[in-house]
């Protein structure tokens, strides 16, 4: 039978993304290839369904906000670390100078190692799918942020 079965029925590719999003880098990657593999049509959907960081931070700051402000702030920074300068500007987008000093401090001070970066970095992604299992974040089917009414947010 094949290992892609089970993820074909309705429902299945969510889950498949949501087992990717909350892997390493290294197993998620392992996991890709064995999908590629099998089905090249199928890993491609598969691979452009999964939310990267990178994604996220291209949307608009206000929702990234809405995601960054619900991390504590220790995994906000580690989250941080490696990204570029403006992924800070636009994770604080909304936060107050006091709170924004503070996520500065930690991120002058922290060392993360790889593993703890990529922990974060899946957290962050968990803190997204959260938001729109609650209703508070709506995701068009390309995983774009949508405003209320229909507007694309970012």
């Amino acid at each position: 039978m094949s290992m892609l079965a089970r993820y074909r029925k309705p429902g299945g590719i969510q889950q498949l993304v949501t087992l990717l999003e909350s892997s390493l880098s290294k197993k998620r990657e392992t996991l890709l290839n064995h999908i590629m593999a099998e089905d090249k049509e199928f890993g491609a959907l598969v691979k452009a369904k999964i939310l990267t960081v990178e994604k996220v931070f291209k949307w608009d700051p206000l929702v990234v906000s809405e995601v960054t402000t619900r991390m504590t702030e220790r995994a906000l920074a580690i989250a941080l670390k490696g990204l570029p300068p403006e992924a800070f500007a636009i994770a604080t987008h909304t936060m107050r100078d006091l709170k924004k000093r503070d996520l500065q401090n930690f991120l002058e001070t922290l060392k993360p190692s790889a593993v703890e970066v990529e922990t974060a970095h899946i957290k962050l992604i968990e803190t997204v799918r959260l938001l729109e299992k609650e209703g508070s974040l709506k995701l068009d089917e390309n995983d774009q942020p949508v405003k209320q009414g229909g507007l694309k947010a970012g």
